[in-house]
């Protein structure tokens, strides 16, 4: 169909009616659109609209005739879980059909990475070659392959996770792979038991982004509970996008596009691990820094601390720099507690200011003390910034 919507006016006649002329014309295109097309056409029509336009980072998660259906037989359910399975699935029709995806890294994010793991070069590497394809869409997000970093205990693996998911500007997720038996805490148990209840990855959908990051801390001691159950059998699936596409927690049931989530492993080796899981991941080598790349690192653990701290605004920074050779010395993880025992002798001798001996005091073992650094623990290795 054709409309002229830029009459010739006649000679005389007034402009208003020209206007006038064009909006009854522009009703007339609208109302016979309207009635060739179906309504969920219009809906499909409007949805890729918004993907295309300003909302450029939103993909669907889940489908709407998906949603309407579990929500019908949610309320066939009874008492308690009834309510659970209702009220998880209207949370994320609240939320929306269309969530944020994560951008790539800005270049700022990724240089202060490198300067903070000076270490963990490989890993800043890949993440700039993968940012710099993402941006060659007209479209970009940002998807990190799933990654294993394998090295020593305390080379700051963890911490590095942890940054790489604030700089891609999505929420995390931390699984203490050690203490985990069975997968129902990450992928749900069916609402049939009377434990049922959604699961981790399910808990990190409801929220405006789909590509969270999970890291999976100390892969290598995954462990299987009595029955042989695979604790880690969700990977399968879950790290490969096209069977993420289609994840469904046990529990909740509804389809969703876990596809763009990020999968961070750390290990201190890789003899323990599935083969299958293995070669799904990416595998790379973290060593603990040189000496000549501690001072950057402890920097970096430095202001981490005085930012999360109320009593940092107490001393005088920065820190004399013998105060930071002495602790230049440590390992990475015993930095951050090494600093903030320094600060606490300080503070017992009425000084806002440390000096040397702060450090040095602190790392003199006592008859029942270990050395610093060699703390363990029973529920994984210590987060360290």
């Amino acid at each position: 169909m054709f409309t002229e919507l830029h009459p010739e006016r006649s000679h005389g006649a007034p402009a208003s009616r020209d206007v006038a002329q064009q909006l009854a014309a522009i009703r007339a295109v609208v109302k016979v659109t309207q009635a060739a097309m179906r309504s969920e056409d219009l809906a499909a029509l409007a949805a890729d609209f918004e993907l295309q336009g300003d909302s450029a980072h939103l993909r669907p998660l889940f489908e709407d005739h998906a949603m309407t259906a579990r929500l019908k037989w949610a309320q066939n359910l009874a008492g308690d879980t009834q309510k659970l399975v209702v009220q998880q699935l209207k949370q994320a029709q609240k939320l929306g059909r269309l969530r944020r995806v994560a951008p790539p890294p800005d270049l700022q994010s990724l240089d202060a990475l490198e300067t903070d793991f000076p270490h963990c070069a490989q890993v800043v590497a890949l993440l700039r070659r993968r940012a710099a394809l993402s941006r060659c869409s007209p479209r970009p997000t940002f998807r990190l392959p799933p990654l294993l970093l394998s090295g020593e205990p305390g080379s700051g693996k963890t911490a590095l996770a942890l940054r790489i998911a604030a700089a891609m500007k999505a929420p995390s997720a931390t699984i203490d792979m050690a203490s985990l038996h069975t997968s129902f805490s990450i992928v749900g148990l069916d609402v049939g038991y009377s434990q049922g209840r959604a699961g981790a990855i399910w808990d990190l959908f409801q929220q405006d982004c789909m590509s969270p990051v999970v890291i999976l801390d100390e892969l290598d001691k995954a462990q299987s509970n009595g029955d042989g159950e695979d604790a880690v059998g969700f990977l399968y699936g879950l790290l490969e996008p096209s069977t993420a596409r289609r994840f469904v927690d046990a529990a909740i049931g509804l389809p969703i596009d876990a596809s763009m989530m990020s999968w961070i492993a750390t290990s201190n080796g890789t003899a323990n691990i599935h083969p299958a899981i293995l070669s799904r991941l990416t595998v790379i080598e973290v060593n603990c820094p040189t000496p000549a790349q501690m001072p950057a690192v402890v920097s970096s653990i430095h202001r981490e601390l005085l930012s999360n701290e109320d009593w940092a605004g107490w001393f005088e920074q920065p820190p004399p720099a013998e105060v930071l050779t002495a602790l230049a010395e440590l390992p990475p993880r015993a930095v951050r507690r090494a600093f903030e025992d320094a600060y606490a002798s300080a503070a017992c001798a009425g000084r806002r200011f440390l000096i040397a001996a702060d450090v040095s005091d602190n790392r003199s073992p006592g008859p029942h003390r270990r050395q610093i650094g060699f703390i363990h623990s029973n529920t994984g290795p210590e987060i360290q910034p």
